[in-house]
Formats: structure tokens, C-alpha cells, sequence
């Protein structure tokens, strides 16, 4: 098997995958900045132990990483388990897989080029990859698979903590499907607006790209929200929370 780990800003997400790139099972712990190796090498343990993974049967461990600070620490930690280094998911790896036409590539989140990458694998392109988790991104591949960029939105739960943190009269929420898409309290009229003003937003993004290059795009989301969002998207949209993991097999098997 391969050890798969997605470090993003606010969770850790490990993955295994067969030979062929099958997912077999994923947990996840949280991206800690002050912690020591010790606490990364628990968590990645933890999981093994959950579902009955030996050291042994881990032949290559990648990682994908969108904070750098941490980086040394969970290195450290599958070296002590697997007496290997992992190997860090880097732009040459992608620009393997696809070209990629922005300005500054070295600036990209290392986590939209895999989502990119698998999405165009998985799903043909043209291609429009949402990632809802802490901020929401965009990225579009155009027909000659070619990462052309995209967009970084406010993530979901982050742009509603912000709403309840700046709006005294505003509460904490969680976010669900309100009784009443117009709301008839506070409460309602929060959730409706995170959720059909959040679904609204994907909706509008895919028809002004369609729009402007003049084509219809196929389209994948994935991140923790996208399982609560795409369901009231207008647009059909494929749900793949395997999606950057995906996109990290692909680009491991072309190196």
C-alpha cells in the first residue's frame, strides 16, 4: 500500500491506497503548528491501528503539504514509524502531469494542483475543481489539460466565524438546512444565507466560466463542505472526497 497525507490549515487527512491507486481507508487529526513529532507520529499511528495496518505493508508514503511549518515534524515522524522519508508532492511532480499556464506556479497550494490532477484523471476535461475546506478554491483545466488558475474564496465556516465574530447581535451556528430558505429569525436567516448564498456563489462561478470560454465544463468538488453545499447547487456537480488524493497517486506514478 501507499501512505497518502494531505497536510491543510486546519486538518491532517491520511489516506491509504492499493496499488492501483484505489483509496482504501482515510482519518484525520488536526494540523497543529506548536506540537512535537511525537504528537504527528500518535495520530499517524493511531490510524493504522484503527484499521489494522502494518509498518510493513506501507511502501511509499507521499505527502501534500500547504503548511510549511509542520513539514520537518511529520517528516520526522513517518521516518521514526517507517524508516523512510516520505517524498513531498513538489510543482515539478504536477507540471509531470499537466501543463500549467499562471504567472507565479511556484506560489500555487500544492493541494489545487492534486485536486487538479486528479480531477482531469479521474474526470476528463475540461474540468472546474471546487475545494471547500478552509478557504474555497477554484481551479479550471481547459481542454488541452492545462491549468490555467482560478479563483480563492473565503471558506464556508470561515466566512461565517467571521460573520459571528464581527456582528455582535450575530451567533455561533452550525451550519445546516434552515425550516425556512427565507428566514423568519435569526437563526434561519444565517443558515439560509451560509447555504443558498454559498450554493448560489458555485452556481454563478461555473456560468460565467462557461460562459466566458464559450464551452461546458465538467464539474468536481470535494473538501470537507462540498457534502453539504453541492446538494443545492443548480449544476450538476460530481462529489469525489477522494479527490486529492487521487490526483497525488497520479503524480507519484509518473515519478
Amino acid at each position: 500500500m501507499v501512505l497518502l497525507i494531505d497536510i491543510g490549515n486546519s486538518t491532517i487527512v491520511a489516506a491509504t491506497a492499493s496499488d492501483n491507486g484505489d483509496i482504501l481507508n482515510t482519518w484525520r487529526f488536526k494540523t497543529l503548528k506548536d506540537e512535537t513529532v511525537s504528537y504527528y507520529r500518535t495520530e499517524i499511528l493511531s490510524g493504522m491501528k484503527k484499521y489494522q495496518i502494518s509498518t510493513g505493508e506501507i511502501l511509499k508514503v507521499v505527502v501534500s503539504s500547504v503548511v510549511p511549518e509542520v513539514n520537518d515534524d511529520i517528516s520526522m515522524a513517518i521516518t521514526d514509524i517507517f524508516g523512510k522519508s516520505p517524498r513531498f508532492f513538489t510543482l515539478s511532480d504536477a507540471e509531470k502531469c499537466m501543463a500549467i499556464d499562471v504567472e507565479s506556479p511556484s506560489q500555487l497550494g500544492k493541494d489545487r494542483l492534486a485536486d487538479a490532477i486528479g480531477a482531469a484523471a479521474s474526470y476528463g476535461v475540461p474540468v472546474i475543481v471546487f475545494d471547500m475546506g478552509t478557504a474555497t478554491t477554484v481551479g479550471i483545466v481547459d481542454d488541452h489539460n492545462t491549468f490555467l488558475g482560478g479563483m480563492i474564496i473565503p471558506g464556508v465556516k470561515t466566512s461565517l466565524t467571521a460573520l459571528s465574530s464581527r456582528a455582535s447581535q450575530l451567533p455561533v451556528i452550525s451550519i445546516e438546512k434552515p425550516k425556512n430558505m427565507v428566514g423568519r429569525n435569526t437563526l434561519e436567516c444565517m443558515q439560509s444565507g451560509i447555504l443558498y448564498g454559498t450554493a448560489a456563489m458555485v452556481d454563478g462561478i461555473i456560468d460565467r466560466l462557461s460562459a466566458s470560454f464559450g464551452k461546458e465544463f465538467k464539474v468536481v468538488a470535494t473538501g470537507g463542505m462540498a457534502k453539504t453545499i453541492v446538494p443545492h447547487c443548480q449544476h450538476t456537480i460530481v462529489l469525489d472526497n477522494f479527490l486529492q488524493f487521487k490526483g497525488l497517486f497520479q503524480a507519484m506514478a509518473k515519478n
